[in-house]
């Protein structure tokens, strides 16, 4: 009983996550739901770490759909940005926008200059001048670059 739990720990300023909706992961439903499939992977949920339960005044200093915050981010970057730290949020606007400028190079590189997906990852991974190419690194970059093109094709 939930309610029995929160009352004797102490939790009543705790509420399901609205990222994972209590399941400590986000699946791909979540994903779409909150239209982040550029974005995210599935995992374990960075919004309340995991735990299914997040401090009911988040929401009031994070976007639930904060691109920025994934699991991936150190500790202390995380406590900045659910603090509503401003430095720590500049940097979180920065990274969208460079994500965005990524998706939309992609989809300039495929739609307008006609390049297939492994010419796309072979100009962005050799831009890097790091040589030789790591394998595995240029198919996750493939399977990224065709899902931007299968997610901007349906739009």
């Amino acid at each position: 009983m939930e309610i029995l739990n929160n009352f004797f720990s102490g939790n009543q300023n705790f509420k399901e996550c609205p990222r994972c909706l209590g399941k400590g992961k986000v699946d791909w439903d979540d994903i779409k739901r909150l239209n982040q499939e550029l974005k995210w992977m599935p995992g374990m949920c960075a919004y309340c770490n995991g735990t299914g339960k997040v401090d009911s005044q988040i929401e009031s200093k994070v976007p639930v759909d904060a691109s920025y915050l994934v699991i991936d981010l150190n500790e202390d970057e995380r406590n900045r940005i659910l603090s509503g730290d401003t430095k720590a949020i500049e940097h979180a606007k920065q990274y969208d926008s460079e994500i965005e400028a990524f998706i939309n190079r992609i989809t300039y590189l495929y739609f307008d200059a006609n390049l297939t997906p492994i010419q796309i990852a072979n100009q962005f991974l050799m831009s890097r001048n790091e040589f030789p190419i790591d394998e595995k690194e240029q198919k996750e970059l493939i399977e990224y670059i065709n899902r931007v093109i299968e997610k901007k094709s349906k739009n």
